[in-house]
C-alpha cells in the first residue's frame, strides 16, 4: 500500500462527515410535486419510538436538522410527531388532562406517545396522486390544512396496509415555492 494512502498522523478525534445541503431550487407551481417530497425510497428517514421522552425526541430532531419523525413500533410506523407539537400546547394538555392522572405529572414524564399523531389522523396522500400532482396542488393543501408536514403513503401488499412513501414539509415549500398562507 502507498504510504500516502493511510492516514498516518494519531487521531485525537473522529466526527462524522455533514451531508452538504444542496441549493435551495426555486419552483414554480406547475412543477411536479415529487420534486418537493422527500422521497424515503432515496433517503432514509428519522425515527423514534413510542416511549421516548418528547424533551429527547426534541434534541434527536435538532441533530438530526429535521422537524418532523415517524413514530415506530416493532418496525411499522404509527405516527408522527413534530417540533410543533413538543414546543406547543400538546404536552400542557397532557398534563392538565384529569383522565391522564395516573401518567404525566411533569414536562420530563410526557412520551411521544402522549402527544403524537396517528398514522390515520396525519390523512396521509396517496402516492399514486402525487406521482401526477402539480407543487401548486400541493400548496393548495396546506392552504386548506394546518398541518406542518403532509405525509405520502402507497399501497401496500395487503387490505389497510401502506408504506410510508414521503414527507411534504410545508417550510420547504415555503422555500422552494414561496410562503404558503395559512
Amino acid at each position: 500500500m502507498p504510504d500516502s494512502s493511510v492516514y498516518r498522523s494519531p487521531i485525537s478525534r473522529a466526527r462524522l462527515v455533514s451531508p452538504i445541503t444542496p441549493a435551495t431550487v426555486s419552483l414554480a407551481p406547475s412543477a411536479p410535486a415529487i420534486a418537493l417530497m422527500t422521497d424515503l425510497a432515496t433517503e432514509v428517514p428519522h425515527v423514534v419510538t413510542l416511549d421516548r421522552p418528547i424533551d429527547a425526541a426534541l434534541q434527536d430532531m435538532i441533530a438530526f436538522g429535521v422537524r418532523l419523525l415517524l413514530v415506530v413500533r416493532d418496525g411499522e410506523v404509527v405516527g408522527i410527531i413534530t417540533s410543533y407539537d413538543i414546543m406547543g400546547e400538546r404536552p400542557l394538555q397532557v398534563l392538565q388532562d384529569p383522565f391522564h392522572s395516573d401518567k404525566a405529572h411533569r414536562h420530563t414524564d410526557v412520551r411521544v406517545e402522549d402527544i403524537m399523531t396517528t398514522i390515520d389522523d396525519a390523512h396521509p396522500l396517496r402516492y399514486r396522486w402525487v406521482r401526477d400532482a402539480t407543487a401548486g396542488e400541493v400548496a393548495a393543501l396546506f392552504r386548506a390544512r394546518p398541518d406542518t408536514h403532509l405525509l405520502v403513503v402507497e399501497d401496500g401488499r395487503h387490505p389497510g396496509e401502506v408504506v410510508v412513501r414521503g414527507i411534504f414539509s410545508r417550510s420547504r415549500l415555503d422555500r422552494q415555492l414561496g410562503p404558503v398562507p395559512r
